[in-house]
Parts: structure tokens; sequence; C-alpha cells
């Protein structure tokens, strides 16, 4: 009988994202700081039956983009058999937490496992790129300097552990429709590498949180109001920083210390939230 195998696929944050500008093949020149958090998915995969399936309530079906990846690995390494692919989605969608691409990853990874290792890590990542450019990332997770489309990846000094509370307001944001208002609307930034290679060697939480950044987090906000509600909230409750993720429209603040992190969330979650969760940061 052919063994069920297993593997957590963790979501991440932005600490610091600019959108730099606007390449010739129409996608975005980026700038960011990714970093792995403990919230998760968990990934089961089993080589069964003839054909690829995969299971995840009502984003079952080849939409997925974990099936995409199990498709062109399968191709890629010219095996012709059934797996079946199950996720229990515990990241939410639409949220910025890259919840989507970190399933992908996860099952390249398994089943390069399962499958003896056929390709290295260059193969793994021209096909994790094949699914989208946050997928190069949740090949190794931590915590990474991202350019070009998010896909070309430096690894930083690993941040120290911080304790988050995230909070999703009750709307998502679709990634293409925030990148389109932002061509509308948005301003372009930078952040600097160099001062995110100091205060992460330092291993300082404040000034980690006093260089928070994310250029979509106004026009994001104009979309969602309620992610600068979250944020001023969170902020009150005494986090070091707080940031909406990604293109939202997550928001996580950072919190002093674990039990700090319980009480914000139990705070929040009366303020009316629904969607709130503890996290800390993972580096593998």
């Amino acid at each position: 009988m052919e063994t069920l195998h297993e593997i957590f696929a963790y979501a991440k944050i932005n600490l610091g994202l600019a959108i730099v500008g606007r390449r010739s093949d129409g996608y975005h020149e980026l700038q960011s700081v990714m970093q792995s958090i403990e919230l998760h998915d968990i990934i089961r995969v089993e080589r069964l039956g003839n054909s690829l399936v995969c299971q995840c309530g009502e984003l079952s079906g080849p939409g997925n983009l974990a099936y995409k990846a199990a498709a062109l690995f399968l191709r890629n390494i010219e095996v012709n058999e059934g797996v079946l692919i199950k996720i229990d989605k515990q990241i939410p969608l639409q949220a910025g937490l890259a919840g989507g691409s970190s399933d992908a990853a996860a099952v390249l990874l398994l089943l390069n496992e399962i499958y003896q290792k056929p390709l290295n890590f260059e193969e793994l990542k021209r096909i994790a790129l094949m699914c989208g450019s946050d997928v190069c990332f949740f090949l190794t997770g931590g915590t990474m300097w991202a350019t070009g489309r998010g896909e070309e990846l430096e690894a930083l000094p690993a941040a120290p552990k911080m304790e988050l509370v995230l909070v999703k307001p009750l709307d998502g944001i679709d990634t293409s429709k925030a990148y389109r208002r932002f061509d509308v609307l948005g301003r372009s930034g930078r952040i600097n590498k160099e001062d995110w290679q100091i205060v992460l060697r330092k291993g300082q939480i404040k000034e980690i949180a006093a260089l928070l950044h994310n250029d979509f987090e106004l026009v994001s906000a104009e979309m969602v109001p309620e992610i600068y509600h979250v944020k001023q909230e969170l902020l009150r409750t005494g986090c070091y920083g707080s940031l909406m993720s990604g293109s939202g429209s997550t928001v996580f603040g950072i919190a002093r210390d674990k039990e700090h992190a319980a009480w914000a969330e139990q705070k929040m979650l009366k303020k009316g939230f629904s969607q709130v969760w503890c996290a800390s940061t993972q580096n593998g």
C-alpha cells in the first residue's frame, strides 16, 4: 500500500514591499522582505489511482495552483500515474499571505521526495516560476530579499522570532485588481536592503517594526477601508508596529511577546473581527 506523505505549507508576510516600476514584460518590478510564518496549510499526497486529483473543498480541481504544480512536475519527470493531493486549508484566501503559492511549492517539494529527488533545486525553481512569482520563495522560506517579479531571491539574516497577531477583514483583495489600481493611483517607493540587513542582524524587534513598509497599503485600503481600521486597532493594543501584508487584505501586528499576542488576539475578537490568528515567524 502506498504511503501517505505530509508536509506543512507555511504562509508568508511582507515586512517590506516596494513597487519600483513597470517592466517591459508587463509585470511589476518589486523589492520585498519576505518572511515565513507558522500559520500553515497541511498538504497530504499519495500515489493513487490513474489520474491527478486535487481535493481542497471548493478550491478542488485543475484550477488549484497545487494541481498545476503537480501536473508540471509529473510532466517534467515523464511519469504518467495517479496522484492524490489533499489540502487542509487554514491560510485564508485573498489575504496577502500567499497560501496558494505555498501549497504549490509544498507539493513540488513533497513530490520530489516521493519520487527520490529526480529534480535539482534549479529545476524545481523553474517549475515554481511557471506557477507564480511567490512560489519560488516557498521552496526555501525563511527571511528573504526578493526582487524582479518576486522570484529573484537572496537570503537575509534570519529574523528573530517575532510573535504576530494577524487580522483579515471580511473582504479580501484580488491581487491583479490591486496592481491595476496601483498603476492608476499608487506611488512607487523603494526599500533599502542594507537597512534591512542591519536591523535583522541586530535582531531588535522594535527597529524591525520601525522599518515596516508596503506600497500597496494606500491603494488596498481604498478598496477595503477596514484595513486602516484594523491597523489602528492593532497599534492601540500596543503592538510595536502594524502593516498590511502583500496586496492585502490581512494586516499583522508585531506583538511584544507571546502573552501580549494572545491578549491582543482576544481584544481584536471582542472588537468584532472574526478572522484573527496568532502566529510566530518561522525560519525552518
